[in-house]
């Protein structure tokens, strides 16, 4: 087994009584004890210490990650190494010295680097905390209580998986970013940390031991994508990312190179001048041409990114947890709790809506960046089928009805777009050289004022897709044309209502309504855009009085008193130690 595996895997071994017992000398070393002890927010005696206080789990002494990280970080530096050597590799003499030299200093600054913050790198799991130590010049002690984490997530990529490695991230309520990162760890490690960990959420929420042997056990399976399932939600979406990456490569080579390859591609015999010629002759063809050319490739890349995400997508429930398993290159595999979860998100877009096909996600306290806030949990999904999945998420009444917003929209919203296209056009009109195209005597940005009948469909479109409904158990907010959403957001997990006016809302007694929830996404928000102002103020007097009821319910249950604000002496108080006390 590896340096960074222990025999506490076996749930046997970690709550024998000789290891509950006696507590481990080596158990942490003092910053990392009393950094756990301050995260942990529990001043814990050594002396009198109670058994489940004493490291029980995967990790007994500060662990390394694996040697081969340093091969694989070796690796991930070398394509800025390419990009220092570029020009002399293209054009090898005296003038590029300055490429070389640079070349020089990166391997004598970034391999040292890299070799020193893996040996500066260290990390520990004790039943009440992750300890991670890490930096070089500015070492940094972090300490993750074990009762706060929401996901442990492991990732392998194609080159991690050929060498039986594994990234660990660690994911925490109430932070949009990874809290923790132990990259890379071998397989076996990897999942003998999770096991420890949730062995450990169960030992301090239940008080007893949890069979660590059952973490990778199958549980209820509630959705799974086959290989014709991923390749067919590829077909109905669109990316420029492998166009913009084409074009991207296409800056760092040589024109005369390009041009000589696209010449030889041809065909010699003037061919290539001939489709020139052709191409300015017919302009808008061309245009036409390139935007079909752009549309195909972009249809390619949607469906080479979904194969690369969503391979062999599965879905089952663990417990109290949802946890997936998806991808080609990359397999991620991580869990999200069902009580974590603060609103469901239906997604789809027009060519799918035709078909009845939606994206169902959820959106989480701890929010996964690398989603929006938004965790996807089917990818693409017949519409009955989605509500069935999401039901089994959380229990909801969709409402058949949506109420509308107001018919000013339409004219706000095309007086905000055409003066936005006006503002784009009359620049390039002023800035269009005269021997540029020009149609029927015309320069070219002149004619995109004809999408000006286009904006106003499109006005129009957004103030029919976008309505409202409250209701008992929370608020459905749908919207968006390409982007298609609909929220539903219980009642019991608002955090903040508000209501907002723009300038040119105020001049139309318009006002826009939001609640927001934890975890919110940074685009895309829930919200109710240009309601009456008196009924967007009804809305949110209505939504705060049913949180309000619903919050003195729940405190009147557990408390036996509706009333919140307590006396000093029955406000909860954190345990003190001997020593301080």
């Amino acid at each position: 087994m590896p340096a960074s595996s222990s025999p506490a895997s076996d749930p046997d071994a970690s709550a024998g009584p000789e290891n509950a017992d006696a507590p481990d000398a080596t158990d942490a070393p003092p910053d990392a004890e009393s950094a756990g002890t301050e995260a942990s927010g529990t001043a814990v005696d050594s002396a009198s210490a109670p058994a489940s206080s004493v490291t029980l789990g995967a990790v007994q002494e500060p662990q390394r990650l694996h040697p081969l990280t340093l091969v694989l970080r070796v690796g991930a530096s070398l394509p800025a190494l390419v990009v220092i050597l570029l020009p002399t590799l293209q054009n090898p003499s005296s003038e590029n010295l300055v490429s070389v030299i640079l070349s020089v200093v990166y391997g004598l600054v970034a391999l040292p680097a890299i070799v020193l913050q893996y040996l500066r790198f260290s990390y520990r799991i004790t039943p009440k905390q992750i300890v991670i130590q890490k930096g070089v010049i500015r070492r940094q002690n972090r300490s993750i209580p074990v009762e706060r984490i929401q996901n442990i997530q492991t990732q392998q990529n194609l080159v991690a998986r050929l060498l039986g490695l594994a990234k660990v991230t660690v994911e925490t309520a109430g932070s949009s970013a990874t809290e923790g990162s132990l990259e890379y760890v071998s397989l076996s490690d990897a999942h003998e940390i999770r096991q420890a960990v949730r062995s450990f959420q169960h030992r301090t929420t239940e008080g007893a031991p949890a069979d660590a042997d059952t973490d990778d056990a199958p549980g209820e399976s509630l959705f799974a994508m086959d290989l014709p399932r991923v390749l067919l939600s590829g077909a109905f979406r669109f990316s420029l990312l492998y166009i913009a990456l084409i074009f991207s490569a296409v800056q760092l080579i040589d024109p005369a190179v390009i041009g000589n390859v696209v010449q030889r591609a041809v065909h010699p015999g003037g061919r290539l001048d001939q489709i020139a010629e052709a191409m300015g002759a017919h302009p808008v063809l061309t245009l036409l041409g390139t935007l079909l050319i752009a549309g195909v490739l972009g249809w390619i890349s949607g469906i080479a990114i979904h194969l690369a995400r969503y391979y062999s997508f599965s879905l089952w429930l663990d417990g109290d947890k949802l946890r997936k398993r998806h991808g080609l290159f990359t397999v991620t595999e991580g869990t999200i709790p069902l009580g974590k979860v603060q609103a469901l998100i239906l997604r789809t877009n027009p060519l799918m809506r035709v078909f009845g096909w939606y994206e169902l996600e959820v959106q989480t306290i701890g929010m996964d960046v690398n989603e929006q806030g938004h965790r996807v949990i089917a990818p693409f999904a017949q519409y009955e089928d989605i509500l069935a999945l999401a039901q089994q998420v959380r229990s909801f009444d969709l409402p058949e009805t949506f109420g509308s917003v107001s018919r000013l929209t339409i004219r706000r919203r095309f007086f905000r777009y055409t003066l936005a296209l006006s503002a784009l056009l009359g620049s390039g009109v002023y800035a269009w050289p005269a021997d540029w195209w020009h149609l029927g005597g015309v320069a070219l940005p002149w004619w995109g004022f004809g999408l000006v009948p286009f904006i106003l469909v499109w006005a129009v479109l957004q103030y029919r897709n976008h309505g409202y409904a409250v209701r008992d158990d929370g608020l459905y907010i749908r919207r968006g044309v390409i982007s298609h959403y609909l929220w539903i957001l219980p009642t019991e997990k608002f955090h903040v209502f508000h209501t907002t006016a723009t300038l040119f809302q105020r001049r139309l007694n318009l006002k826009t309504l939001f609640v927001d929830t934890a975890g919110a996404a940074t685009f895309a928000y829930p919200e109710v855009i240009d309601l009456p102002a008196v009924e967007a103020d009804a809305q949110m007097d209505r939504l705060y009085r049913r949180f309000q009821t619903l919050y003195r319910t729940r405190i009147e249950e557990a408390s036996g008193a509706p009333d919140t604000r307590l006396g000093i002496e029955d406000r909860p108080r954190l345990p003190v130690s001997k020593n301080e006390a």
